[in-house]
């Protein structure tokens, strides 16, 4: 008669942990992943101040024209000022009826100065 199931002393013992190997390999795709999410995480927090520094400007700008737009038309000069670390430059021309304004808007984003400019026509 047959035995349908193999003897218990086969000659393959069971293993009861992990080689060094198999631990060092583990080890190491760790550290990598590890790594490679602080890389990304920083890339991260750089974009997200360069993006918060780009919105105070367009904002600085933004303020600039909806007080230029409360004041007659008269009253619009060329000048600049300083707050927070950005840099507010307008300058007015004057056409036939309406006021063509440009914003410059200089900040530091990703550790360089960057000047953005913002254009619009005010009516008179």
């Amino acid at each position: 008669m047959n035995r349908l199931t193999a003897p218990r002393h086969a000659g393959v013992r069971a293993r009861q942990g992990f080689t060094l190997a198999e631990l060092l390999v583990a080890l190491m795709v760790f550290a990598v992943g590890a790594l490679a999410m602080m890389a990304t995480s920083v890339n991260v927090m750089t974009l997200i101040s360069s993006s918060k520094n780009r919105d105070l400007a367009a904002t600085a700008a933004e303020a600039r024209f909806e007080r230029m737009r409360s004041q007659p038309c008269s009253s619009h000069t060329t000048d600049s000022t300083t707050s927070g670390g950005v840099t507010v430059t307008w300058q007015t021309v004057s056409l036939a009826r309406t006021d063509d304004v440009t914003v410059r808007v200089r900040f530091v984003s990703n550790h360089k100065q960057q000047t953005k400019t913002y254009r619009t026509f005010l009516p008179c």
